[in-house]
């Protein structure tokens, strides 16, 4: 009973912290009176950032000494047959998770382990609204996350795995740049067939970035033959667990856990999943009812072969704009790239045959034409240009040049070939800045004597706006400082 007593004198400290994670469930549920078809419409032009979960540590002195290791059978696969969950297998009348018949089968071993209740209480308490918006959301991909797992091989509970990544949310970018449901980096992303680049994000787009996770996650577990030091792996990376496993002599993540070799992230990162799992799959055992998910995306994917605009491809598919990013939060400007021969799009299911037809008895623009109301130039190279010399010439950044045209700093520039140029003033890095360049924010460096009222007050926004757009947690800017601020 002292622990709990512990626990939640520490809960009021943490849950101060956890407003900062507001942004990543303020795309959660508007009031009861609004339908779930509805959501999209009222919200306009979607945010194209959020925070992932901020999910705070206990400190030692508020976890019990020792662990006791024992072999927990969880959850496994659904039986066969039942290929895909429908909405009347995940929702009762009550809005609630309806019981589900599983097979039981072992999943990985969990210990008895005070990190795990900490955070089972945590999600209960402090962290407990936040949690629910997360799991709203989550049957939005659930059915077909865990379907792609199934067909990988994997288990389907690794599909909670995005509840403490991301909170479900495709659109959630962290501080070190990672992006989507799933939280690639960049370089893994690519890695895995995911397309990075100025134009195009796929980390965020929620069907192939879960095949990428999904075979990532297989190849964690052929290294390491061990979902416990698989997800450390997907935390901290394969080469730091590998050595982590060298240092300490053994494959047991929670002998592991126990030295210094891992990153306190790391040790606290499977511990939290599993007490993430344990309330996801049964939420009104934990306190959790009532809670009103969200429906699943029903869609189907569709290859384009030619550089579209967005507002074409949602009018082809019957449906707004703000629908249509929502099925496709990929897309980070106007229009899909147009050095990319073939990209998917997600469209609602049955509408295929309706919106190729559309789309093709449209007139294929050129690139300046899709460009030319966009601020976007071209440039022809002449002899002695270099992205640098073009860079200076029309005020944008080199890695805009070479993002914009999908080339490196290694190519070679042939007179005669064309450039586009991007707008000054979009940044190039992917960062959670950038995407809302092109929806009205640019970056502005702090001068001496500014603050966040006088911003708000030169820029006609809320001090608000301001500090949500940058995720800042306090008033003070700094002379130098580079923040968002909207376009006037």
């Amino acid at each position: 009973m002292r622990i709990h007593a512990r626990l939640e004198k520490a809960f009021i400290f943490y849950s101060s912290i956890l407003l900062f994670s507001a942004g990543c469930s303020t795309v959660g549920t508007p009031s009861k009176t609004v339908t779930h078809s509805q959501k999209s419409d009222i919200a306009g032009n979607l945010p194209q950032n959020v925070p992932p979960p901020l999910i705070p540590s206990p400190s030692p002195d508020q976890l019990k000494t020792g662990t006791q290791t024992k072999t927990v059978t969880t959850p496994g696969n659904l039986p066969k047959g039942k290929q895909i969950l429908t909405m009347a297998t995940l929702q009762g009348n009550s809005g609630s998770l309806a019981k589900i018949e599983i097979n039981s089968r072992p999943f990985m071993r969990i210990p008895d382990d005070s990190s795990i209740e900490w955070y089972k209480t945590y999600f209960q308490t402090a962290g407990r609204q936040h949690f629910k918006v997360w799991l709203e959301r989550s049957t939005k991909y659930l059915p077909f996350i865990k379907s792609v797992f199934r067909r990988e091989g994997l288990p389907e509970d690794l599909a909670y795995l995005s509840l403490i990544e991301s909170g479900f949310s495709p659109r959630a970018y962290s501080y070190s740049r990672a992006s989507g449901l799933w939280q690639f980096m960049s370089w893994t992303g690519r890695k895995y067939g995911l397309k990075v680049n100025w134009w195009i994000d796929q980390r965020r787009d929620p069907v192939q970035s879960t095949y990428a996770a999904a075979r990532y996650l297989r190849d964690l577990y052929n290294e390491f033959h061990s979902w416990s030091l698989a997800l450390a792996a997907y935390n901290a990376g394969e080469g730091k667990i590998a050595n982590a496993v060298a240092e300490t002599g053994t494959k047991d993540y929670w002998e592991i856990r126990n030295t210094n070799a891992i990153s306190n992230e790391t040790k606290d990162y499977v511990p939290k999943f599993l007490a993430a799992l344990k309330i996801a799959k049964d939420p009104s055992r934990y306190g959790l009812g009532e809670i009103d998910y969200d429906d699943p995306l029903d869609f189907e994917t569709v290859y384009i072969h030619h550089p579209t605009e967005i507002r074409t491809l949602a009018k082809s598919a019957g449906i707004t704009m703000s629908t249509f990013r929502n099925f496709n939060p990929e897309f980070i400007r106007w229009a899909t790239p147009p050095h990319i021969p073939s990209i998917p799009v997600n469209i609602p299911k049955g509408m295929k045959n309706q919106f190729l037809a559309r789309l093709s008895s449209l007139p294929e623009l050129s690139h300046g034409e899709m460009l030319s109301d966009q601020g976007v130039g071209n440039h022809t190279i002449r002899s002695g240009d270099s992205l640098w010399t073009i860079s200076r010439h029309y005020g944008v950044s080199v890695r805009s040049l070479m993002e914009a045209n999908n080339i490196s700093n290694t190519s070679i520039l042939r007179p005669g070939k064309r450039l586009l140029i991007p707008p000054a003033g979009v940044s190039s890095r992917h960062s959670g800045h950038h995407y809302s360049s092109h929806h009205g924010w640019v970056r502005h460096r702090i001068r001496k004597g500014e603050s966040l009222f006088v911003l708000a007050k030169k820029f006609r926004t809320t001090i608000s706006a301001i500090r949500i757009k940058n995720h800042l947690s306090r008033n003070f800017l700094r002379a130098g400082q580079t923040i968002m601020v909207p376009i006037r």
